[in-house]
């Protein structure tokens, strides 16, 4: 007799347990497997800075993550930085907000105060000698940059579906990355850390629909 290697029903699994039991668990662990290799790839191509694959991978539907992962990401290791920046700005007795900005490829304190301020030199201190955290900040500033950037490929759907020209909405993407790109910062105050990126790319398509005479009904009715 010949045994066919079907799948399981719902009836299967409800009458019996164990093989389900045995599948599921296997079907989970594939899947952990997946998401553990396009977690793996996404590290990979932040230390590199290749992003575009991710963004690549992201739009073919080639990779289990997506922009909300992306976002779960970046929401979870920004609690922890947060919590232990705004600890140590407390602890230094800065009050108001300071801006850490990438410059010559480290995290640099940025503040309107005197050049002498033994606080922010404190702080600075710290950024330097906390290589760790200097990552950190690293692997932040390309989630933010990545989830940015895919935002605005997804508004460059909308243009095209409005039937913009492609020289136009390459431009608009050119002009967003660089734009995205070049902010680089985040801004520490007592309630949160904050990334200068983050939210960026939606007046920035905002204002490009102004330039060209879009209307909110046409990038609407293309969506």
């Amino acid at each position: 007799m010949q045994v066919l290697n079907t799948p399981l029903s719902l009836f299967d699994y409800i009458s019996n347990s164990s093989k389900a039991d045995s599948s599921l668990a296997s079907l989970a662990a594939k899947q952990k497997q997946d998401v553990g290799n396009d977690i793996r790839n996404l590290q990979r191509d932040i230390a590199t800075g290749d992003l575009d694959s991710t963004l690549a991978q992201i739009q073919s539907g080639d990779t289990s993550l997506n922009l909300q992962s992306l976002e779960n990401m970046f929401n979870f290791n920004m609690f922890s930085v947060s919590k232990d920046l705004q600890q140590v700005a407390q602890d230094l007795g800065i009050e108001g907000s300071v801006d850490l900005k990438h410059i010559d490829g480290y995290w640099q304190v940025q503040h309107q105060a005197l050049p002498d301020d033994r606080a922010m030199q404190q702080l600075q201190t710290y950024l330097d000698r906390n290589k760790t955290l200097q990552k950190q900040l690293d692997t932040l500033n390309k989630l933010a940059e990545l989830i940015e950037l895919g935002t605005s490929q997804q508004y460059a759907k909308q243009l095209q579906e409005a039937d913009i020209s492609e020289p136009d909405v390459v431009a608009y993407l050119t002009q967003a990355r660089e734009y995205l790109f070049n902010i680089d910062s985040f801004t520490l105050s007592n309630q949160r850390l904050n990334h200068n990126a983050r939210g960026e790319a939606t007046p920035f398509f905002e204002e490009l629909k102004q330039t060209l005479g879009l209307s909110e009904a046409s990038t609407n009715s293309a969506r």
